[in-house]
């Protein structure tokens, strides 16, 4: 299945480089990265392309450029329906996402809008908040743009050293697939420890 994907993305490079544009956005947009987070669709875009040898700027790119609209768009919505939104699905229903997003903004401010970035669930529903509370567009575009630059490699290089190892793995080169995974782990271990270390206080058990 794998190298089917591998495959696939080798021969339709320039579809490959829009799903990774449309994940990106998928995955900061309000409710929709919440149904359909788009940071898996990313990473195996990602790591098949690593595996046919293609190019991986293209993908780093548009990752960037993704979140950064995916991201703006949350942030209009809340500008646009401020409080009207938590009458609408799914926050009428679940409220408590919008409870924990605002506590989040609340407590780091314009910092929030940049960790959100790389906590499920809030890195759609945080730009919400800012929009509805009014904060400034220009502190809000700075910290979307600077965390799209640090999100994006965080996300591909990792899938990209995956694809890398197998790679190396089939061609028998095991030192060179054990390096690229060490680093796909540390990598790993970062991210999870900077999901400990942010995520809302009242979801830790």
């Amino acid at each position: 299945m794998v190298h089917g994907s591998a495959t696939l993305v080798s021969q339709n490079p320039e579809l490959a480089v829009l799903v990774a544009f449309l994940a990106a956005i998928i995955e900061a947009v309000a409710v929709l990265g919440i149904l359909l987070p788009g940071t898996p669709i990313l990473m195996a875009v990602a790591g098949a392309a690593a595996i046919e040898g293609l190019p991986m700027m293209p993908i780093m790119v548009v990752a960037i450029v993704g979140a950064v609209i995916g991201d703006f768009l949350s942030f209009w919505l809340g500008h646009r329906f401020n409080g009207r939104l938590r009458r609408m699905w799914p926050f009428s229903r679940r409220p408590e996402l919008m409870v924990e997003a605002e506590k989040f903004f609340h407590r780091y401010g314009v910092l929030s809008v940049a960790i959100c970035r790389f906590l499920p669930v809030l890195r759609s529903t945080v730009p919400l908040v800012a929009g509805m509370v009014g904060m400034k567009r220009s502190r809000f575009l700075v910290a979307n743009v600077l965390s799209a630059f640090v999100w994006a490699p965080v996300h591909v290089l990792p899938a990209q050293w995956a694809g890398m190892s197998i790679t190396r793995l089939e061609a028998g080169e095991w030192q060179p697939a054990a390096f690229w995974l060490a680093a796909f782990l540390v990598m790993s271990a970062g991210g999870w420890l900077l999901h400990r270390r942010f995520r809302p206080r009242a979801q830790v058990r």
